[in-house]
């Protein structure tokens, strides 16, 4: 198929005020040309977060980790980062995050092209608009963040999560991508940091685990022990190799 070459920004304004630029995408879009269009760019080190179907409860816990170790994150590296952009759930509590941080790095949503403007998290500074969602959506969302990172490199933060999650780490473990996966944030995260330690988990656990592109991270050893970590491994390819885990 040839590649799509209508690549026209377009924004989305929220009820709040706030204006973000979106670009359509399908299976021939020409990705990082509709990036770029946006203004954002490409070949930047890229954090892609993992949490769909988390919890309320768990979200709420989450504010403090995601300012002291995404956001100061991205921000100390001048890196990307790609969620889901939903006005509930992970997206809105990391668009949140960077308000209350006043940060300036881009926030990149993946969202459905029926999705209204009160579904989607205000905070987020662009969106990439996809026709298929569902178990789609994690594909679109692992290949906005390879598209981003270009030859750079892109690390998925995984915290709780519910059963949606397991897709999403599915397509980023296709990709190649390391996930870093948070203990005691609960639910999905939580069988990955056991996989990791070599206890019983879930099968879909151990099957990442053995891949080599897990490693977990206890946030009891402090926020900075997490943030460095992820600082690491997004600067430093060798970083979390055996030795470095």
């Amino acid at each position: 198929m040839e590649p799509d070459l209508t690549l026209a920004r377009f924004p989305i304004s929220f009820r709040n005020g706030n204006v973000a630029l979106a670009v359509r995408a399908g299976p021939v879009t020409d990705l990082p040309r509709a990036l770029r269009a946006m203004g954002l760019t490409t070949g930047v080190p890229t954090i892609v977060t993992v949490g769909a179907g988390s919890r309320p409860g768990q979200l709420s816990r989450l504010g403090p980790l995601l300012e002291k170790v995404v956001v100061s994150v991205a921000e100390g590296l001048e890196a990307t980062v790609v969620d889901e952009g939903e006005a509930g759930g992970l997206g809105a509590s990391l668009g949140q995050a960077r308000l209350r941080k006043k940060a300036g790095f881009p926030l990149v949503g993946v969202a459905t092209d029926d999705a209204v403007p009160a579904d989607l998290d205000p905070a987020h500074t662009h969106f990439v608009v996809v026709a298929d969602g569902g178990a789609g959506m994690a594909g679109w969302i692992s290949v906005v963040a390879t598209a981003v990172a270009g030859g750079n490199r892109a690390v998925a933060v995984a915290v709780a999560g519910g059963e949606p999650a397991w897709d999403f780490l599915d397509a980023h473990m296709r990709a190649g991508r390391l996930v870093m996966a948070v203990a005691r944030t609960g639910g999905v995260a939580e069988h990955l940091a056991a996989a990791a330690a070599g206890r019983p988990s879930d099968s879909r656990a151990h099957a990442l685990a053995a891949s080599g592109q897990l490693v977990a991270v206890d946030p009891a050893r402090g926020a900075a022990h997490v943030a460095d970590t992820l600082r690491n491994a997004l600067s430093r390819p060798d970083a979390l190799g055996p030795a470095g885990r």
